[in-house]
This record gives structure tokens, sequence and C-alpha cells, in this order.
């Protein structure tokens, strides 16, 4: 199976920090996380993307800060609150072994989280990838227990 950088940036927007957004407060506590799709290698190759985890999100924080890749000299990034109360993000990021567009929209409320994500990758080589994914989420209490 072939692997690409996107997935790094695909996890690790899982987890990383962003800026400001209109959704609700998510509750703090543990939240279970889940992400699926696919991505597109070239057009006889698709590959599964699915993974579950835990988080624990802190009393305070945004919810954009669960799903939004964190800005830094690689990306930047713009968002929008939509006409439906969800916020619509884009980055562009530009890494030594790829350029990422990542564009996607997330609503959250007290219980639950809601995100749909649209991924382009273009590798050095020329090689291109088109990844779609969903993360949805629930939280299962208040106790984040070993989970940081």
């Amino acid at each position: 199976m072939r692997r690409t950088p996107f997935a790094g940036l695909v996890l690790a927007s899982a987890l990383s920090v962003a800026a400001h957004a209109a959704d609700a407060p998510m509750r703090p506590g543990l939240w279970s996380m889940h992400i699926q799709g696919e991505t597109h290698v070239d057009p006889s190759l698709t590959v599964p993307v699915q993974r579950d985890m835990n988080i624990c999100v802190k009393p305070g924080q945004k919810p954009e800060t669960v799903v939004v890749p964190a800005e830094g000299k690689q990306c930047t990034s713009s968002h929008e609150i939509l006409a439906d109360g969800q916020t619509q993000w884009t980055f562009h990021c530009n890494m030594p072994d790829a350029k990422v567009t990542q564009t996607g929209t997330f609503a959250t409320g007290p219980e639950t989280f809601d995100s749909h994500w649209q991924i382009n990758t273009v590798l050095p080589s020329g090689t291109t990838t088109a990844t779609t994914m969903q993360v949805t989420g629930k939280r299962l209490g208040g106790d984040c227990g070993a989970v940081k």
C-alpha cells in the first residue's frame, strides 16, 4: 500500500490548534472521534481512511482547535461563518514534501461534533491525491482519565 504525506496532516489536523469560530462550545471532558473517508491516489487506486480516537476537550477550548490544522510558517488559513451556522475553513500548506489544500466545514454542539473535509495534495513529483473525510464525535463524559 502506498502512503502519502497527507496522512500525517489529516491525523494531526484532528488534534491541532487554530483561531476563531462561532460554533457552539463543546462541553469539557472525554470525546470519542471517528474519522472516515477515502483517498484517491490515482484513478485505479482508492485507499480507505479510518481511525477512531479519544480526545480530551479542555474547559474553554474552542471547537475549531479539535479539527483545524495549526497555523504556522507552512500554512495559511481563512474561515467564514455559513448561513447554516457551520464554519468553513480553507488551508493552504506549503510543506517541503507536499503542497496541501484543505477545505472543510464543521458544526459543534455541547455533546456532538460533525466535520466534512476535502484535502488535495500535490507531491514534488507532481503526483496528486484527493481525500474526502468526515469526522464525527460525541462526548463520553466529564473525566478524561489518562487522555491528555
